[in-house]
Protein backbone atom coordinates (compact mmCIF):
# COMPACT_ATOMS: atom_id res chain seq x y z
CA UNK A 1 0.00 0.00 0.00
CA UNK A 2 2.87 2.42 0.43
CA UNK A 3 4.73 1.88 -2.56
CA UNK A 4 1.22 2.40 -4.51
CA UNK A 5 0.36 5.17 -2.39
CA UNK A 6 3.85 6.90 -3.33
CA UNK A 7 3.33 5.93 -6.97
CA UNK A 8 0.12 7.50 -6.56
CA UNK A 9 1.70 11.20 -4.90
CA UNK A 10 2.68 12.80 -8.45
CA UNK A 11 -0.91 12.07 -10.03
CA UNK A 12 -2.23 13.54 -6.94
CA UNK A 13 -0.10 16.58 -7.38
CA UNK A 14 -0.91 17.60 -10.92
CA UNK A 15 -4.81 16.08 -10.51
CA UNK A 16 -5.06 18.89 -7.26
CA UNK A 17 -3.64 21.64 -9.88
CA UNK A 18 -6.28 21.24 -12.07
CA UNK A 19 -8.97 20.83 -10.36
CA UNK A 20 -12.44 23.02 -11.14
CA UNK A 21 -13.08 25.95 -9.31
CA UNK A 22 -16.56 24.23 -7.77
CA UNK A 23 -14.11 21.24 -6.48
CA UNK A 24 -11.60 24.11 -4.93
CA UNK A 25 -14.53 25.11 -3.01
CA UNK A 26 -15.32 21.35 -1.42
CA UNK A 27 -13.44 20.65 1.91
CA UNK A 28 -10.19 19.02 1.47
CA UNK A 29 -11.31 15.32 2.18
CA UNK A 30 -14.27 15.89 -0.42
CA UNK A 31 -11.29 16.53 -3.22
CA UNK A 32 -8.99 13.68 -2.23
CA UNK A 33 -12.17 11.78 -2.51
CA UNK A 34 -13.08 12.82 -6.22
CA UNK A 35 -9.32 12.67 -7.07
CA UNK A 36 -7.93 9.26 -5.86
CA UNK A 37 -11.03 7.14 -6.79
CA UNK A 38 -10.68 3.81 -4.78
CA UNK A 39 -8.35 4.85 -1.78
CA UNK A 40 -10.22 6.68 0.24
CA UNK A 41 -7.90 8.86 3.68
CA UNK A 42 -8.82 7.42 6.64
CA UNK A 43 -8.52 10.78 8.27
CA UNK A 44 -8.40 14.41 6.87
CA UNK A 45 -7.39 17.38 9.18
CA UNK A 46 -6.04 20.63 9.42
CA UNK A 47 -2.89 21.15 10.06
CA UNK A 48 -0.67 23.52 12.71
CA UNK A 49 0.69 25.23 9.73
CA UNK A 50 -2.44 27.49 8.35
CA UNK A 51 -4.02 26.34 5.05
CA UNK A 52 -2.01 22.84 5.22
CA UNK A 53 -4.32 20.05 5.54
CA UNK A 54 -2.84 16.62 7.25
CA UNK A 55 -4.07 13.70 4.73
CA UNK A 56 -3.62 9.96 6.22
CA UNK A 57 -3.62 6.73 4.72
CA UNK A 58 -3.01 4.13 6.91
CA UNK A 59 -0.05 5.09 8.50
CA UNK A 60 1.81 7.47 5.86
CA UNK A 61 0.92 10.69 5.90
CA UNK A 62 0.79 13.52 2.62
CA UNK A 63 -0.12 17.13 3.54
CA UNK A 64 -2.26 19.02 0.82
CA UNK A 65 -2.82 23.28 0.85
CA UNK A 66 -6.07 24.35 1.03
CA UNK A 67 -6.54 25.77 -2.71
CA UNK A 68 -5.37 22.04 -3.83
CA UNK A 69 -2.02 23.21 -5.54
CA UNK A 70 0.48 21.97 -3.51
CA UNK A 71 0.71 18.03 -2.13
CA UNK A 72 4.03 17.21 0.04
CA UNK A 73 5.31 14.41 1.80
CA UNK A 74 7.58 15.02 4.94
CA UNK A 75 8.13 15.54 8.04
CA UNK A 76 6.72 18.52 9.99
CA UNK A 77 8.55 19.53 13.32
CA UNK A 78 7.33 22.15 15.45
CA UNK A 79 10.45 23.94 16.44
CA UNK A 80 9.95 25.33 19.71
CA UNK A 81 9.55 22.01 20.89
CA UNK A 82 11.23 20.44 18.68
CA UNK A 83 8.34 17.67 18.22
CA UNK A 84 7.76 15.59 15.00
CA UNK A 85 4.37 16.39 14.18
CA UNK A 86 4.19 13.76 11.68
CA UNK A 87 5.82 11.09 13.68
CA UNK A 88 2.93 11.66 16.38
CA UNK A 89 0.39 11.56 14.11
CA UNK A 90 1.95 8.12 12.35
CA UNK A 91 2.37 6.77 15.82
CA UNK A 92 -1.01 7.34 16.46
CA UNK A 93 -2.53 6.43 13.35
CA UNK A 94 -0.25 2.68 14.45
CA UNK A 95 -1.84 2.01 17.44
CA UNK A 96 -5.41 2.28 15.71
CA UNK A 97 -3.97 0.15 12.91
CA UNK A 98 -2.98 -2.39 15.37
CA UNK A 99 -5.62 -2.51 17.76
CA UNK A 100 -7.54 -3.84 15.35
CA UNK A 101 -5.61 -6.99 14.72
CA UNK A 102 -7.25 -10.06 16.00
CA UNK A 103 -4.71 -12.35 18.26
CA UNK A 104 -5.75 -15.14 17.02
CA UNK A 105 -4.26 -14.51 13.55
CA UNK A 106 -0.86 -14.55 15.86
CA UNK A 107 1.94 -16.16 17.57
CA UNK A 108 1.45 -15.46 21.09
CA UNK A 109 4.01 -15.80 23.84
CA UNK A 110 2.26 -14.69 27.11
CA UNK A 111 3.43 -14.36 31.10
CA UNK A 112 2.47 -16.80 33.08
CA UNK A 113 1.61 -14.10 36.03
CA UNK A 114 0.78 -10.62 35.31
CA UNK A 115 0.84 -9.09 31.85
CA UNK A 116 2.26 -5.73 32.32
CA UNK A 117 2.77 -4.67 28.63
CA UNK A 118 2.08 -6.04 25.43
CA UNK A 119 4.21 -5.87 21.94
CA UNK A 120 3.75 -6.89 18.76
CA UNK A 121 6.57 -7.70 17.02
CA UNK A 122 7.22 -8.08 12.94
CA UNK A 123 9.61 -11.19 13.04
CA UNK A 124 11.44 -13.16 10.00
CA UNK A 125 12.47 -16.67 11.38
CA UNK A 126 15.71 -16.53 9.87
CA UNK A 127 16.95 -12.98 10.90
CA UNK A 128 19.90 -13.11 13.01
CA UNK A 129 18.27 -10.17 15.71
CA UNK A 130 15.00 -12.05 15.34
CA UNK A 131 16.96 -15.44 17.64
CA UNK A 132 18.46 -13.59 19.50
CA UNK A 133 15.72 -11.30 20.70
CA UNK A 134 13.48 -15.23 20.51
CA UNK A 135 16.17 -16.36 22.58
CA UNK A 136 15.14 -14.06 25.18
CA UNK A 137 11.42 -15.10 25.45
CA UNK A 138 11.42 -17.10 28.56
CA UNK A 139 13.19 -13.56 30.54
CA UNK A 140 11.19 -11.36 28.60
CA UNK A 141 7.76 -12.77 29.70
CA UNK A 142 9.01 -12.92 33.10
CA UNK A 143 9.39 -9.14 32.88
CA UNK A 144 5.66 -9.22 32.36
CA UNK A 145 5.74 -8.40 28.83
CA UNK A 146 3.27 -10.30 26.00
CA UNK A 147 4.73 -10.80 22.91
CA UNK A 148 2.72 -11.23 19.94
CA UNK A 149 4.31 -12.42 16.37
CA UNK A 150 3.31 -11.48 13.10
CA UNK A 151 4.68 -13.23 10.41
CA UNK A 152 7.06 -10.83 8.47
CA UNK A 153 10.21 -13.14 5.98
CA UNK A 154 12.12 -9.86 4.48
CA UNK A 155 12.91 -12.28 1.56
CA UNK A 156 9.29 -12.11 0.25
CA UNK A 157 6.97 -14.56 -0.80
CA UNK A 158 7.74 -18.24 -2.27
CA UNK A 159 10.81 -17.63 -0.46
CA UNK A 160 12.67 -20.05 1.40
CA UNK A 161 12.19 -17.46 4.91
CA UNK A 162 8.38 -17.19 3.47
CA UNK A 163 7.70 -21.18 3.01
CA UNK A 164 9.18 -21.75 6.64
CA UNK A 165 6.74 -18.78 8.27
CA UNK A 166 3.71 -20.86 6.17
CA UNK A 167 5.11 -24.27 7.94
CA UNK A 168 5.27 -22.50 11.51
CA UNK A 169 1.11 -21.04 11.13
CA UNK A 170 0.03 -23.82 9.80
CA UNK A 171 2.39 -26.66 12.25
CA UNK A 172 0.33 -28.38 14.94
CA UNK A 173 1.95 -26.01 17.71
CA UNK A 174 2.73 -23.03 16.35
CA UNK A 175 4.68 -21.56 19.32
CA UNK A 176 7.23 -24.93 19.46
CA UNK A 177 7.67 -24.24 15.39
CA UNK A 178 8.73 -20.70 15.94
CA UNK A 179 11.40 -22.08 18.65
CA UNK A 180 12.64 -24.65 16.22
CA UNK A 181 12.51 -22.42 13.57
CA UNK A 182 14.64 -19.88 15.90
CA UNK A 183 17.09 -22.23 16.29
CA UNK A 184 18.07 -22.65 12.70
CA UNK A 185 15.96 -26.20 13.33
CA UNK A 186 14.64 -27.85 10.01
CA UNK A 187 10.52 -27.48 10.33
CA UNK A 188 8.00 -29.73 8.23
CA UNK A 189 7.35 -27.70 5.06
CA UNK A 190 3.05 -27.01 5.33
CA UNK A 191 0.53 -25.57 3.57
CA UNK A 192 -2.87 -24.37 5.00
CA UNK A 193 -4.82 -21.31 4.98
CA UNK A 194 -2.79 -18.56 6.85
CA UNK A 195 -2.11 -14.96 7.32
CA UNK A 196 1.38 -14.23 6.27
CA UNK A 197 1.08 -12.36 3.02
CA UNK A 198 -1.38 -10.21 5.17
CA UNK A 199 0.89 -9.84 7.88
CA UNK A 200 3.73 -8.68 5.01
CA UNK A 201 1.16 -6.15 3.78
CA UNK A 202 0.32 -4.74 7.49
CA UNK A 203 4.51 -4.59 8.08
CA UNK A 204 4.21 -2.54 4.99
CA UNK A 205 1.37 -0.49 5.88
CA UNK A 206 3.02 0.40 9.49
CA UNK A 207 6.15 0.74 7.70
CA UNK A 208 8.41 -1.84 9.14
CA UNK A 209 11.31 -1.66 6.69
CA UNK A 210 13.80 -4.28 8.63
CA UNK A 211 12.96 -7.07 11.41
CA UNK A 212 12.64 -7.33 14.45
CA UNK A 213 10.23 -4.22 14.50
CA UNK A 214 8.54 -3.92 17.70
CA UNK A 215 5.41 -2.00 18.01
CA UNK A 216 4.19 -0.82 21.49
CA UNK A 217 1.36 -0.47 22.53
CA UNK A 218 0.57 3.45 22.21
CA UNK A 219 1.78 2.93 18.78
CA UNK A 220 5.51 3.68 18.96
CA UNK A 221 7.85 1.62 16.71
CA UNK A 222 11.03 0.54 18.00
CA UNK A 223 13.79 -1.09 15.09
CA UNK A 224 15.79 -3.65 15.75
CA UNK A 225 16.77 -5.91 18.62
CA UNK A 226 16.47 -4.40 22.03
CA UNK A 227 17.97 -6.34 24.89
CA UNK A 228 15.27 -8.13 27.45
CA UNK A 229 15.85 -5.05 30.11
CA UNK A 230 16.36 -2.50 27.97
CA UNK A 231 12.72 -3.28 26.38
CA UNK A 232 11.24 -3.66 29.41
CA UNK A 233 12.50 0.16 30.85
CA UNK A 234 11.83 1.60 27.46
CA UNK A 235 8.21 0.29 27.99
CA UNK A 236 8.09 1.57 31.60
CA UNK A 237 9.32 5.08 30.20
CA UNK A 238 6.82 4.98 27.55
CA UNK A 239 3.98 4.04 30.27
CA UNK A 240 5.04 7.32 32.09
CA UNK A 241 4.94 9.61 29.75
Amino acid sequence: MLKTLSKLLPAVALSLAVVSHAVLAQTAEERLKDLIPGVTADAVKESPVAGLYEVRYGTQIFYATGDGQYVLQGNLVEMATRTNLTEASRTEARKVVMEAQDESRMVVYAPKGEVKHTITVFTDADCTFCRRMHAEMEQINDLGIKVRYLLFPRTGVDSPSYRKAVGIWCADDRNHAMDEAKLGKDIPVKNCDNPVQAHMLLGEQVGVQGTPAIVLEGGQMLPGYRPANELAAILEQVARK
